[in-house]
Formats: C-alpha cells, structure tokens, sequence
C-alpha cells in the first residue's frame, strides 16, 4: 500500500513560508483557527516562547464578525478591516500581554457588552 507519512500541520504551514520566502532561521507568528503561537526556528528546531492563554485570534475575529453581524465572505478578519477603515473614531481596547502568551478573551468580551454602541 500507499505508506502513511505523519505531519504536523502546524510545521507544515510555517515550512511553506520558509520555502516561499527564503529564509533561514524565521521567527513567526503562527495564526491559523485555534492557534496563535509566537515561534522560532534554529538549530534545526521549532521552539514557542508565547501562545494564547485563552482563545485563539482566530476564534476571536470569528466571534467579534459575528457580534457585528458581518459577512464570512471573503472572510470575517477581512471584513471587521474593511469596516475599521471607515471608522473616524478610536477605541480603547482591552488586551493582556504575559512575556509573550497573549489574551484576546477580555477584549471579545468587551466587544460582546459593547456592540450595540459600536
């Protein structure tokens, strides 16, 4: 048969960037559905020095589109930039930084309480 080959999908998308991009020893911030990780690469490894302590970027974007009731299409991120740039005001928002771990839950939250003035 056909052999089985295991590969981690994560590895997979940050591989394609170096061969795309050339280079050698990227450090990346690694967005893709439920994840968010900063990460290295040297010595032949991949090492994470910060992820999400709580949901994902990703997640976070999908929910806030949805609270606003945005399209998916093209696709919600894509969407909520469309609409910030028509925007004449600013908003303080909330967000937590720990060394490198990140927090979006606090600022979905925010964003759920609050869309009904936005």
């Amino acid at each position: 048969g056909v052999p089985l080959i295991p590969v981690n999908h994560c590895i997979a998308h940050i591989e394609m960037g170096r061969e795309v991009t050339g280079a050698d020893n990227p450090t990346v911030l690694y967005v893709s559905g439920g994840n968010t990780q900063v990460i290295s690469y040297m010595n032949q490894r991949y090492m994470i020095f910060g992820e999400t302590l709580d949901i994902a970027v990703g997640n976070c974007l999908d929910r806030f589109a949805r609270v606003l009731q945005l399209s998916n299409d093209p696709c919600p991120g894509y969407n909520i930039e469309q609409l910030a740039r028509k925007g004449k005001n600013f908003l303080e928002l909330p967000y937590c930084v720990k060394g490198m771990d990140v927090s979006f839950s606090g600022l979905l939250s925010f964003i759920e309480g609050n869309a009904s003035r936005l």
